[in-house]
């Protein structure tokens, strides 16, 4: 009888193992992945980190030296809001997988998602500080 258990604590702790190196996986991923967006005229191409934070600029092309200021100050903007869009829609997406159903990784990512009442309707106690 007991190597039916001991059986069934081996598969349990190989399942978590799996689990737990896929994890480690996708959160490397998230780590290293970058994002890179360019212009829709080519004038500029942003390359952002993981966190949304400008890693590279570069010019493609010669367009932006006949652009004003202004309007070029502009397409930087837009570019680099692109790449960051691009950077939270891969992270959400490496990191689907792992949450529960009806929980958008891309709400959880952007901010959208209340993670304590998310904890508290899944954990007793959670509100109160009472965890097990």
């Amino acid at each position: 009888m007991s190597t039916h258990y001991e059986k069934m604590l081996e598969d349990a702790m190989a399942a978590y193992q799996h689990q737990r190196d896929h994890f480690d996986q996708a959160r490397q991923d998230v780590e290293t992945a970058t994002s890179t967006a360019t212009s829709a005229r080519r004038e500029v191409t942003a390359t952002v980190g993981r966190t949304g934070d400008l890693t590279e600029l570069s010019f493609p092309t010669s367009a932006y030296k006949r652009m004003a200021p202004a309007e070029l100050a502009s397409v930087i903007v837009q570019t680099v809001a692109a790449a960051r869009q691009k950077s939270v829609a891969a992270a959400a997406e490496m990191m689907a997988p792992m949450l529960p159903p009806g929980i958008s990784a891309e709400d959880l990512m952007s901010g959208k998602v209340d993670v304590n009442a998310l904890f508290s309707a899944r954990v007793p106690g959670f509100d109160e500080g009472n965890l097990p």
